[in-house]
């Protein structure tokens, strides 16, 4: 039962990246081909609830995997990651969304 709950877990994060993927290169392309830049970079500070090292790399790859956006710095104690995106109107939507699409399965993988 452990083994297929990976398995999905897995499999849904596969899924969700490259949806983000894909929409996240139309964005970039979209910001890249106006005639008028119209950018809201921020640095976001995003809490992650995860304990195994090898799943806070994974968040902070799939944060920089993720066109717009890229991982800047995670905290010493593994629970902090710093992100720069190129465009975002509200932070905490940001940090809500990539905690809804990526930390909550790599969670399911960790468990």
């Amino acid at each position: 039962m452990k083994l297929l709950r990976r398995i999905r877990a897995a499999l849904m994060l596969l899924a969700v990246f490259l949806w983000d993927l894909v929409v996240a290169s139309l964005g970039v392309a979209r910001i890249v081909l106006s005639p008028r830049i119209d950018t809201a970079p921020a640095i976001i500070v995003v809490p992650v609830e995860l304990e195994q090292p090898w799943a806070v790399a994974l968040a902070a790859y799939f944060a920089s995997l993720t066109p717009g956006s890229t991982c800047l710095h995670v905290s010493d104690d593994r629970h902090l990651l710093y992100v720069h995106v190129l465009h975002t109107a509200d932070a905490a939507a940001w940090t809500a969304r990539f905690k809804r699409h990526f930390v909550r399965w790599i969670r399911e993988l960790e468990a």
